[in-house]
């Protein structure tokens, strides 16, 4: 089986809580970095986080620990969907309990356009940081249909809440 093909497209991505002692890799990195599991089936993902960037989080420190390191599986780590994680880190939690704690995006008549994009951009941002198929994810979390969310997305952009998206990449 080739690298690719145990590389997940897409899906869950899983962050636990540091704990000393528990992974030797991690505790010689520091508690500063954020282990990062479901990228790839036979690694993990460490990164670490240093300031922002014209408004986004800046990668500083990137390991990857746990099975072999090839071309395929670098090009497979997603950088844009990693650089979305601080997102998520403030209250890290699994995703399925802050999926049950998040409460559906809808648009109701007299909502605010400005304060309704930001909800977007947020909700973007968060899905973003798990999935690469952000509006997808937003949608069935919704039940709305894809299409809506891609127009609320688009309006986001073009209110400035959103940085001019790059087609076929998530963030």
């Amino acid at each position: 089986m080739s690298d690719s093909q145990r590389t997940p497209n897409s899906g869950a991505w899983h962050m636990p809580k540091y704990e000393r002692g528990k992974d030797d890799l991690w505790d010689s990195l520091g508690e500063d970095w954020q282990a990062v599991d479901g990228i790839h089936t036979d690694l993990r993902v460490y990164v670490r986080f240093d300031g922002e960037s014209e408004g986004r989080p800046k990668i500083s420190g990137l390991c990857l620990g746990g099975g072999q390191i090839t071309t395929d599986v670098l090009r497979a780590v997603p950088i844009s969907r990693l650089e979305n994680l601080p997102a998520l880190l403030d209250d890290a939690q699994s995703r399925g309990q802050f999926l049950s704690e998040l409460v559906p995006l809808v648009r109701r008549k007299g909502d605010d356009p400005e304060e309704f994009s930001s909800r977007v951009a947020m909700y973007y941002r968060i899905f973003a940081a798990t999935s690469s198929k952000p509006a997808k994810e937003i949608a069935d979390h919704s039940n709305v249909p894809v299409a809506t969310v891609r127009g609320w997305i688009r309006e986001a952009r073009l209110r400035g809440k959103l940085p001019p998206g790059t087609r076929g990449k998530a963030g």
